[in-house]
């Protein structure tokens, strides 16, 4: 399979999607209502996660909810975004909070008070569909009936290279430090608010090693998986349907 020729694949996703838009258009009266998918990115610290979502959601013509969600996060609590960096994807412990509290009032925001919102933030999110969410535990947020989850790694060493680049001169042993406490933070999050843990890969329906795969051949592959869940999904409500049908058609014939 040629994962850089996607455009078929694109263009029978787009198809599905106007068949959501249009049900009556694909014949055989309106079709069962199905809700739209979205793709949730779960990723390693410098595993290039973000640059696969963004280029998921340029070829689609999808949003990509990544740091610009806790714009969404920062409305609803009615608090500035920069407020929310510090429980953004960390796990705050309860005398911390206490402590940041007490000296910087006016900044502070509970980890429980973020985590509440950043989840009906997501699960809104989900509901529309059509778009592409990164980290923020988005694959446990969401109904796997309608989301695509991904998870993207890479090894130690090039995701320490990769927050070289991103974070400014820095020293290899100063890199793979950044890496290993920024993907424990993350870790512990997750674990402390969904008591699961999110490497485990039967949590996802793709893991992708982008140590051995470039960010357009990722790309290609989530694609492609979208398309199957999309045709996989319109195939067992057109089936459903059916059944229906069939079963109203022998009601009617054994009460004639």
């Amino acid at each position: 399979m040629n994962f850089r020729d996607i455009s078929r694949v694109e263009s029978m996703i787009r198809s599905n999607a106007d068949r959501e838009h249009h049900p009556s258009e694909s014949g055989g009266g309106p079709a069962p209502f199905r809700p739209p998918f979205t793709i949730a990115i779960s990723r390693e610290v410098g595993a290039l996660g973000s640059n696969v979502a963004a280029e998921v959601g340029r070829r689609l013509g999808w949003p990509v909810y990544d740091r610009n969600i806790l714009d969404q996060v920062a409305e609803r609590l009615g608090r500035p975004p920069s407020h929310l960096r510090e429980v953004d994807e960390r796990k705050g412990s309860w005398l911390g909070e206490c402590f940041t509290s007490l000296i910087d009032r006016d900044h502070f925001v509970r980890s429980g008070a973020y985590f509440e919102h950043l989840r009906d933030t997501v699960r809104g999110l989900g509901s529309e569909g059509r778009c592409v969410i990164v980290g923020r535990g988005a694959n446990f947020f969401l109904p796997p009936e309608t989301t695509l989850r991904v998870r993207m790694v890479a090894l130690a060493g090039d995701r320490a290279k990769v927050a070289a680049r991103r974070m400014g001169p820095m020293s290899d042993e100063e890199a793979a430090i950044y890496v290993e406490t920024a993907e424990r933070e993350r870790l512990a999050f997750l674990k402390a608010h969904f008591d699961e843990d999110p490497e485990d890969s039967h949590h996802y329906d793709l893991v992708l090693n982008l140590s051995r795969l470039s960010v357009d051949d990722a790309a290609d592959l989530v694609i492609e998986a979208l398309y199957q869940l999309q045709e996989r999904a319109r195939t067992s409500a057109h089936g459903a349907e059916a059944g229906v049908a069939k079963e109203g058609a022998f009601a009617t014939a054994a009460h004639s």
